[in-house]
């Protein structure tokens, strides 16, 4: 194969995952059944590879990893796959989609990068800003093991540690919160986006994006980010 090299988008957002999680394990460059096709794992034309697939293998939850991304969106990246599920900046406004490729992508999240079809990609895809993955550090750690076995479900650990956010509310949680319901998409995150997006600052935009996603959720219409709307807000 002729040489190649990392779209330098990737390049970043590898280096922050690098240094949050040391040792994650990164895929590049696509194998037999990727080169027999065209793939964002290829080479474009200019002997760049547009794509990554990023495992969970040091510690870095791949759940809230896709959703950050999705919620805060470079300008270089294209879409994301995990678990069955895409997101596109394309489609950005459809949230999240159901996946239908032949890998599920249950073990890794994919990230593509660029515009234009698959394994011919232009565009944005060398841009080197920030990913911000720094911020994921914020959301609590899972708890450690306990003595006796079980094995609750993940969004019930992260959301038992997640405070209540609501009207006059400031903060990181706050734009967890926003970039939670910009990820889910449709009405509630229509509304988030003319009250401005994720700003931090939970005002009458903010609840009334809340209100629409608890209604859509069937949850109690409050406008307030407490356990059970983080829990839904985390699953989608």
């Amino acid at each position: 194969m002729a040489s190649w090299r990392l779209a330098r988008s990737l390049q970043v957002l590898n280096a922050e995952i690098q240094r949050a999680h040391p040792g994650t394990t990164v895929w590049s460059i696509g194998d037999e059944d990727h080169q027999n096709g065209y793939s964002d794992h290829n080479p474009n034309g200019a002997g760049v590879v547009c794509a990554i697939d990023v495992l969970g293998n040091a510690g870095l939850d791949l759940d809230i990893f896709a959703r950050y991304l999705a919620a805060n969106p470079t300008r270089a990246v294209k879409y994301v796959i995990h678990d069955r599920k895409i997101w596109s900046k394309a489609r950005a406004s459809e949230g999240w989609r159901r996946y239908n490729g032949s890998n599920p992508h249950t073990t890794h999240v994919h990230v593509s990068v660029g515009v234009g079809p698959d394994g011919r990609s232009t565009g944005p895809y060398d841009d080197q800003s920030p990913w911000g993955i720094a911020d994921l550090d914020e959301t609590p750690s899972k708890p450690s093991r306990p003595t006796t076995p079980s094995t609750p479900n993940w969004t019930d650990q992260l959301v038992a540690d997640l405070s209540t956010v609501k009207q006059d509310s400031r903060g990181s949680g706050v734009r967890r919160a926003q970039g939670l319901i910009l990820a889910y998409g449709g009405a509630p995150a229509a509304r988030l986006k003319s009250a401005g997006g994720i700003d931090g600052i939970f005002g009458p935009g903010s609840t009334a994006a809340v209100k629409l996603f608890q209604k859509a959720k069937s949850l109690l219409v409050d406008g307030i980010v407490g356990p059970k709307t983080w829990s839904r807000l985390v699953k989608g």
